[in-house]
């Protein structure tokens, strides 16, 4: 869509959308997932409390600084220091685990930040210059697995939304893709065939169906994700910020195939519409 802001009333929900729902403090998602044609029954969370989020983020913290204690320790009290090589590699692993905390620190304030605000300032935002902001972040991370980061957007394609929030969820979604993609993969970010819709979709090694309802839970891995660097907390940020947009998500995954994340942020007119 051209049209700078659609007038186009929104649609009714498709049986195949993922709408994201929350009360504060409590996650309740309803996942309906595409694939063999079977609606999948909606899936409520229990309730997070304040307790189990201080909790789990301690334990997120933890381990990260640990490995850092340790492998400062060894520098200083080893031989380490003495070869080069084996010092670079340490030092290489230190410089990891910093990241890796950083990113965390990060993690955790956005969705302190997202839970509490329930109410952002929304403007038309061009997709092609949010999505570009996510690929110039994201450069050195695809290069060191060769993977392809793709933009198919049409010209003039908005999206009315927060820019700063929708930068965090385009971001998170790109970030989250390359994670799990294999090297020679490619993720693309693509306009939808409707206003305020757009996905991102990946090569990677997709999930099973009943590991959709949980993703957007916070801390929440798949199987085989915690030996790819990831938080946990990526996806929870962009399940508040869609919900503080009014905004529907729609998973789409095959195991060994890939999967599609697709978003459908309201204009003006269709929220209008809905009351």
């Amino acid at each position: 869509m051209r049209n700078k802001q659609p007038n186009e009333a929104s649609r009714k929900t498709k049986r195949n959308e993922t709408t994201v729902v929350e009360q504060p403090r409590q996650a309740r998602v309803e996942v309906s997932v595409d694939g063999d044609g079977q609606a999948q029954p909606a899936v409520k969370a229990e309730p997070v409390r304040d307790a189990d989020w201080i909790a789990e983020a301690s334990h997120e913290l933890r381990l990260p600084i640990a490995n850092l204690k340790l492998l400062i320790e060894t520098l200083l009290d080893g031989g380490a220091l003495e070869d080069e090589a084996t010092a670079r590699r340490m030092l290489s692993r230190a410089k990891t685990e910093i990241d890796r905390l950083q990113s965390l620190v990060v993690n955790l304030l956005s969705v302190e930040q997202s839970a509490s605000r329930r109410e952002v300032t929304k403007l038309w935002v061009p997709l092609d210059a949010r999505a570009n902001y996510a690929v110039e972040t994201t450069k050195k991370q695809a290069s060191e697995k060769n993977i392809r980061v793709d933009m198919q957007i049409e010209g003039g394609f908005y999206i009315y939304a927060n820019p700063e929030q929708l930068d965090q969820v385009i971001l998170n979604l790109v970030e989250n893709a390359i994670k799990f993609t294999p090297e020679g993969g490619v993720v693309t970010i693509k306009s939808g065939s409707k206003p305020g819709m757009f996905s991102v979709e990946d090569t990677g090694i997709g999930m099973a169906a009943q590991e959709i309802p949980k993703i957007f839970q916070r801390f929440y891995r798949v199987d085989r994700a915690a030996s790819r660097g990831s938080t946990g907390l990526g996806l929870s940020i962009v399940k508040h910020i869609a919900e503080v947009h009014g905004a529907k998500i729609n998973v789409i995954s095959e195991e060994g195939r890939g999967s599609v994340f697709q978003l459908e942020f309201p204009s003006p007119q269709s929220v209008g519409a809905s009351r």
